[in-house]
């Protein structure tokens, strides 16, 4: 949560007089006239939609929404890696090539895993609270709980995350095929 916070905190700084304004607007739906006359700042703006469950840390359409209504693509951008990656920033992340050869094997093992996916996020290292909190949130999506599950992994190894290490994870579960599958696909990607 603390890094969302970091997040939004950062699109209000960013934001100036006619961007606050254009919110409050999109917001008169969601929040009483009264409350956005009192609202001075993206911070204030943002923990009013937060105690109206409209944003969060895993619902941030709403967020995206406005920020594409203001036309700010810098900040719907920090949203974006946000999303990806867990924060705002690409600090941590591996170099460009390997973010994409990570898309392209998280696809893979998302389109082949199936019901082994447990035993594969505890293989990575995700934690049965983490597992059980990813599971609650998207109950009838396997698919989203594993590429939950994979985007959890790749937070934890920021720069360290490796397409091969998740290869030879699938190999120690003796998912062979998917690993396969996986390094197939790899394999025709263009260096």
């Amino acid at each position: 949560m603390g890094e969302f916070l970091g997040l939004l905190y950062q699109i209000s700084g960013s934001l100036d007089s006619e961007n606050l304004k254009n919110l409050k607007f999109l917001c008169g739906e969601d929040i009483r006239k009264k409350e956005l006359e009192n609202i001075s700042s993206g911070t204030d703006l943002f923990k009013n939609l937060m105690e109206k469950g409209k944003i969060s840390v895993d619902n941030t359409g709403f967020l995206r929404f406005l920020l594409t209504n203001i036309k700010r693509e810098d900040l719907l951008e920090k949203l974006e890696n946000f999303e990806k990656y867990g924060s705002g920033e690409r600090d941590d992340l591996p170099d460009a090539e390997e973010v994409e050869r990570l898309e392209t094997a998280f696809e893979v093992i998302c389109d082949n895993l199936g019901k082994p996916w447990k035993m594969f996020a505890r293989k990575i290292g995700v934690s049965d609270a983490k597992l059980d909190q990813i599971q609650d949130k998207h109950p009838r999506d396997m698919r989203e709980q594993i590429r939950q599950v994979l985007k959890a992994w790749q937070k934890v190894q920021g720069k360290n995350a490796d397409s091969a290490e998740l290869i030879k994870k699938l190999r120690d579960c003796g998912l062979n095929l998917v690993a396969d599958n996986v390094d197939k696909q790899l394999r025709t990607m263009p260096n």
